[in-house]
Formats: C-alpha cells, structure tokens, sequence
C-alpha cells in the first residue's frame, strides 16, 4: 500500500494501488517448463510424420515414402525407417499405429504441453491419459520387438535415439503430474 501526502494538509491519505501484472500468480517450476517444451516437441515430432504416414496409406502416389521424395518421404526413409525398404509399402499395424499418434497422442501432446506452461488444473487428467497411452503403447513396441528378436532394426542407435524419448516422456510426466499436483489447483 502507498501512502501519499498533501504538502499543504497535516493528514496523510491512504491510496491503493492495482496489483502489478503477475503478482499474486505462481511462478512455474524450470523444471515444468522443460516438461512442457518436451511435450510440445513430441507433438510436432509424433503429429507430422505420422500424418505424413496416414496421408501416404491414402495417397501413395502423391504423398510417397523414399530417399528422392518430398522432405517429409525423405525423413521417413532416412531417418524414421532408416532405409528399411519394408515399410514403403501400406503395412495395416504401422497404419493403426501412426492414425492413434497423428489424432489421438499427438493432440494429448500438444494440450498436455500448453496445461503444463499455463499450470491448469485439466492438465493432470489429460497429462495422466495421455501419458498412461504411451506408457502402455511404448512398452507394448519395445517387448514385441525385443521378444521377435528385433527385426526390423538396421540400425540401433537410431531405433533407440528415435523411440527412447517415448519412455522417458511418461516416466517423467506422470509422476510429475501426481506428486506435484499441488502447482495445478488454483487457489
């Protein structure tokens, strides 16, 4: 609170200010501003080639897969597929696959991230589904790979490099979201 006085009076007046912009507000934790950066980027990174894939089983002629495609073939054949000619083709799995990440995970992403910077409440019922999804979904593509004696994998460090940040994301968020839900309710 201010106080102001008038030169000319012996009584002093009391003023009350606004509050500055951002006082009172909760400051976010450096810590949910990465998660919510990861979170963001996996929606790019999952949202845009899996579309890619689900307008390339629509469409192959136009949207084609291979090393002198369009960028986006492109980066599915080097680096999402590593130059594994097996999926040049539609394959109904990796179909189901990338329309469950294109509509559904890319999307759970995407909110997640923008909840988690602006500190709502719906973002731990979203952030719980959408991490429990890929909790489920990465375990899943892990051991049936692991147990099938991983073949389809020409290259591991990109195997690993491209789908580890997949485990990681839901280790993280998912405690995150349970232990430190304190942040999310306003008050």
């Amino acid at each position: 609170m201010a106080t102001s006085t008038n030169a000319g009076a012996s009584s002093s007046t009391a003023v009350t200010l606004p509050p500055l912009p951002g006082a009172g507000a909760r400051s976010r934790p450096f810590s949910i501003s990465v998660l919510a950066g990861f979170s963001l980027l996996l929606a790019i990174v999952t949202g845009i080639p899996q579309l890619y894939y689900v307008l390339f089983a629509a469409a192959p002629g136009v949207f084609a897969i291979g090393p002198n495609t369009n960028p986006l073939g492109a980066v599915w054949y080097w680096y999402i597929l590593n130059g594994d000619n097996t999926y040049r083709h539609v394959d109904p799995s990796v179909l189901a696959g990338a329309i469950e990440d294109a509509f559904l995970l890319s999307p759970l992403y995407l909110a997640t991230g923008i909840g988690l910077l602006r500190l709502r409440r719906w973002v731990v019922p979203v952030g719980l589904l959408g991490g429990g999804m890929i909790f489920y979904a990465i375990v899943q593509f892990f051991l049936s790979d692991i147990f099938a004696g991983l073949p389809s994998v020409t290259n591991s460090v990109s195997y690993w490099a491209s789908n580890l940040p997949y485990l990681i994301y839901p280790l993280w968020l998912i405690p995150t979201l349970l232990f430190r839900r304190s942040l999310f309710w306003r008050g």
